[in-house]
């Protein structure tokens, strides 16, 4: 009698351990396509406007997303395990499914790190003392932004990576905070007169895909927008050319992002690269 229960019980756990599995395997496929779903989603429904870029980025980029991502890597280890049952099957998918999550988070670590590296601002220029200025019409369209980020300059402050003994960040000038982080982001003097460089000026920002809002030859001034693919954040630019003292034109740019914190070192690597350009 004992043998026939026996026989009778091992192919019924077999099958249960085989729907189990099947089970596990559909849910690690599911979350393997939902886990970089959603990071996309996040990014292009901020950029189209189907939700705010603190829900996109806040929500579901620091949130839902990661989530997702550590739930597949738990679900893609649990098919690799139940898939050494007989018949052997779904291995390799769940070895795939894996490789998600790890190069996902993996990024996410990056991008925490970077944060943490770099200071905490959003307002970029080549000359902190003299700092070039926007429009009305610029001021107006960052004034129909929930949020915005000033442009005032003077006495502006921002939070270091430490606390005080109270556990308040310790602030300080963005002028101090910028000349740490990025000491080679200065103004630009060409040998090329003021007229010709506004015109190589004009050029190179066209070809960066600013979307020039203003530009005024007599003042040398140029004022640009840039938006990124991702989540559609918006920065500012204002190009500033005036003749030099010793001949020729001195080159100043700012570029301030419209909403949050740290910018991540997006507009000083803006101004870097119109400067190259420029220099050449």
């Amino acid at each position: 009698m004992s043998t026939d229960v026996i026989n009778v019980e091992q192919p019924v756990k077999g099958v249960k351990r085989r729907k189990i599995r099947d089970i596990v395997l559909r849910l690690t496929k599911i979350l393997a396509f939902a886990g970089p779903l959603t990071f996309m989603v996040a990014g292009l429904g901020s950029k189209l406007g189907l939700w705010s870029w603190k829900f996109g980025l806040g929500t579901l980029s620091q949130k839902v997303g990661p989530a997702l991502l550590i739930a597949c890597g738990v679900f893609a280890v649990l098919a690799m395990l139940l898939s050494l049952m007989a018949p052997k099957k779904g291995f390799f998918v769940g070895a795939f499914a894996l490789v998600i999550p790890l190069v996902g988070l993996g990024q996410l670590a990056g991008v925490k790190n970077k944060v943490t590296s770099l200071p905490l601002i959003h307002d970029i220029t080549t000359n902190t003392q003299d700092v070039p200025v926007f429009s009305d019409a610029i001021l107006s369209e960052r004034g129909q932004v929930e949020g915005v980020n000033t442009v005032d300059y003077a006495g502006k402050m921002a939070p270091k990576h430490e606390k005080d003994a109270d556990g308040k960040p310790v602030m300080a000038l963005v002028s101090a905070l910028q000349s740490q982080a990025y000491p080679k982001v200065r103004p630009l003097i060409l040998s090329a007169s003021p007229d010709v460089a506004f015109g190589q000026a004009r050029a190179i920002a066209a070809d960066m895909g600013w979307k020039i809002k203003s530009e005024d030859v007599n003042a040398g001034i140029i004022e640009a927008t840039d938006s990124t693919f991702w989540y559609g954040f918006k920065d500012d630019i204002v190009i500033r050319i005036r003749p030099s003292e010793g001949g020729g034109s001195v080159i100043d740019l700012r570029s301030v992002s419209r909403v949050g914190l740290s910018d991540m070192g997006a507009n000083a690597q803006r101004i870097r690269i119109f400067l190259g350009k420029m220099s050449k």
